[in-house]
């Protein structure tokens, strides 16, 4: 084996494109700057007694690869069924060329790899000036004259994830997951290789992969497209996020003595994705995002996430100042009403509050079904306001709120004259049935132009008409593998996600000044593709349960909190205690206030009052600072136990989130800088101000079980 390298430089990440030069491989390799690699070094063969003597002795690393793929009329490799990574349509792709485009507010390294076959990658590595992360992208080109199949294209791959060992680096890599599922989203498992089964075999005969991923319309369910790679002696995390809002996977593969890190669109095996490309034709696989961090998962997950920064700034104005949410649902239940929403506008009349939603419930609905039942009319009801929206939004203006409605644009359901099998041949359908999940749900074909037709006057025409500013997009239901009317189920499914995200795009040209909120049952769609095209997301359901805190420090890792609309639900039934603990938890994200908010007592509404005002003052720390999460005792997102601080520091100022839980104990926080530094308490919101002692230390004394609470330090010498 031949190496030759070439290596770039971005702030404080090394690029390293490995190249064999026999083979034509390469491969992308990303380290910490300072780190340095042994490929040089590496043991090029297995050297098993038994095989050496029998001259079967085995390779025990290749470069890797930049791109894997899969191609359905070539062969698979050896671990079919378990990875389509390393076949046939991999290993025929060689290095061609390598530019370095530098623009202004960019630099791209495009890299060109050729099969003799008649096909072509181009690898694109993006690092925007300033970012401590790059977007990849992997375009693949047919230029034969006949069409091919492709069965997997990985949008990115990390190859040679042991880069610091001679060997197979035994016990020293471990996999970083996050779990979605309704209302406990976030949740961080690890796993090392050796707990995965991918240990190397004594003679590596077949590769072996950890597969995981999401299917369906739902990105977030099982996990979130987002992981970390661990290397535990080195201290060094690799970490990947994808942008796919239909099925995706990401694969964790072993060949040899070398481990890759991929992700892409769920596969053939995995998602029953395949995609024909016609001759002279290509196909762009999602992008990806990626960094290395020398210091900790937190570390590369911050920086994978900031990277996002750039496209939410592209949202209205008005989204600047992060302003907050009023949100009728926990107050209506699905009744709203012209008088109602008045009434909330008059209680919040000289609070920090820009946005009056109102939920589910508007249209002509059936009984008992939770505003749900006759959805995709989209006919506001008359009982509920006699003389329309229109109403409704000019009184809220003139009390200086904007008037935000809910839609689930996606759907039809029982009771709904478009749900009628009339209907449904503008539905989508798999194996020629129309797709209808729980017995209520069927889903718009958004690529039939009499859908868009009309969605364009029921969703986009109606906004405009009633001078709606603030629009929230629910989703309660996934439509699973796919549909039909493409070459495969998954083909299917990934037409229609992203003819529904082009449907968002005509929404923001159209109304350019409108807030988008993005939620799916809450959590479901917390998935860059999604994220970058709105506002903020609703992040669950768990508006009024005790983990609410548990869930929102969880997602500190994997979306902005910017983004992160967190309910805070009041009613005069909750003690002091549980209003602080609530009130606390909306200063994880965007502060949403929800709940009867008119039957407050005097005292209980001025503790509301209080924390908006203190919530406004903060939001630039909100936005921009780092966040660490403490946590002593955490063990179950349903029954939390000890004491959780999240902190976000800013220059010389520091927010400190704070819930206790079951069996909460005296518990003491180190200050960063704490020798040089003399930190101050400016700002305490709950129940155990007095409780707060500061000395080099933060010191938290008498913590009750359930108690909520945010403290604002500012360093004595700051500015």
């Amino acid at each position: 084996m031949h190496l030759s390298f070439k290596r770039y430089e971005f702030g404080s990440i090394c690029v390293e494109y490995l190249f064999d030069d026999k083979t034509g491989q390469v491969a992308l390799v990303l380290l910490p700057k300072g780190k340095k690699s042994v490929f040089e070094k590496r043991r090029e063969w297995l050297n098993i007694p038994e095989l050496v003597e029998l001259d079967m002795d085995g390779k025990a690393w290749a470069v890797g690869n930049l791109c894997h793929l899969s191609l359905g009329n070539f062969s698979q490799s050896k671990g079919a069924g378990g990875t389509l990574k390393h076949g046939f349509a991999t290993k025929a792709l060689k290095y061609d060329t390598q530019s370095v485009i530098e623009e202004e507010d960019k630099t791209t390294i495009l890299t060109v790899l050729k099969a003799e076959e008649g096909y072509r990658v181009n690898h694109s590595l993006v690092n925007y000036h300033g970012e401590e992360g790059f977007e990849t992208t992997t375009e693949f080109v047919n230029e034969s004259e006949e069409e091919m199949i492709l069965d997997l294209l990985t949008s990115v791959s990390l190859d040679n994830l042991n880069p610091f060992d001679r060997a197979d680096n035994q016990d020293n890599l471990v996999l970083h997951r996050f779990y979605g599922g309704w209302s406990i989203e976030g949740k961080h498992r690890k796993d090392t290789m050796e707990e995965l089964n991918l240990e190397r075999s004594w003679m590596c005969a077949f590769p072996e992969s950890e597969k995981f991923g999401s299917v369906g319309s739902y990105p977030v369910q099982r996990y979130f497209p987002m992981a970390v790679l661990e290397e535990k002696k080195n201290q060094v995390y690799w970490g990947i996020q994808l942008e796919s809002p239909s099925s995706w996977q990401m694969e964790v593969s072993r060949d040899g003595d070398c481990y890759s890190f991929s992700a892409g669109i769920a596969d053939v095996e995995f998602g029953s994705w395949s995609k024909i490309v016609s001759p002279g034709e290509c196909f762009i696989a999602p992008k990806a995002y990626i960094s290395v961090a020398g210091k900790s998962m937190d570390q590369v997950c911050s920086r994978i996430i900031n990277m996002h920064h750039k496209y939410v700034d592209t949202q209205p104005g008005s989204e600047h100042t992060l302003p907050i949410i009023f949100n009728d649902w926990c107050a209506s239940y699905g009744e709203p009403s012209h008088e109602k929403t008045l009434a909330y506008a008059e209680k919040l009349s000289g609070c920090p509050v820009k946005y009056i939603v109102v939920d589910a419930g508007w249209t002509e609905t059936k009984e008992k079904s939770f505003g749900q039942g006759g959805n995709g009319d989209w006919e506001y009801s008359k009982r509920k306001f006699p003389r329309g929206l229109i109403e409704t939004s000019r009184a809220l203006k003139e009390k200086g709120f904007i008037l935000g409605i809910w839609f689930e644009i996606e759907v039809t359901t029982v009771g709904a004259k478009v749900y009628e099998k009339s209907y449904d041949d503008r539905h989508l359908t798999r194996n020629h049935h129309v797709i209808n999940t729980g017995g209520e749900r069927t889903f718009w074909d958004f690529r039939d132009e009499r859908v868009i037709a009309y969605l364009s006057h029921k969703v986009i025409d109606f906004l405009k008409e009633n001078e709606i500013g603030y629009l929230k997009i629910d989703y309660n239901s996934s439509i699973g593998i796919g549909c039909d009317g493409a070459e495969s189920l998954g083909e299917g499914l990934r037409q229609q996600m992203l003819a529904v995200q082009d449907f968002l795009c005509k929404i923001r040209r159209e109304i350019p000044e409108l807030v988008i909120e993005n939620c799916a049952s809450g959590g479901h769609r917390l998935e860059a593709s999604f994220m970058n095209l709105t506002s903020m997301s609703s992040f669950s359901d768990a508006h009024e349960c005790a983990e609410l805190p548990c869930v929102a420090a969880n997602l500190q890792r994997l979306i902005l909190t910017r983004q992160n609309q967190i309910w805070v639900v009041l009613n005069e039934r909750l003690s002091f205690q549980e209003i602080y603990y609530r009130l606390a938890s909306g200063f994880l994200g965007r502060f949403c206030l929800s709940g009867n908010i008119e039957g407050l007592s005097a005292a209980k509404w001025d503790a509301a009052e209080t924390a908006m005002e203190f919530y406004e003052s903060i939001t630039e720390i909100l936005k921009y600072s780092g966040v660490k999460v403490h946590r002593s005792g955490y063990t179950n997102t349903r029954h939390p136990k000890g004491i959780q601080i999240v902190e976000r520091q800013a220059g010389d100022e520091i927010l400190l989130v704070i819930h206790s839980f079951e069996e909460a104990k005296d518990y003491e926080l180190e200050l960063p800088y704490a020798e040089e530094k003399k930190w101050m308490v400016v700002k305490c919101l709950g129940l155990n101000c007095g409780r707060i002692q500061m000395d080099g230390s933060l010191k938290i004394t008498g913590m009750k079980d359930w108690e909520g609470m945010v403290l604002l330090l500012r360093s004595e010498f700051g500015s």
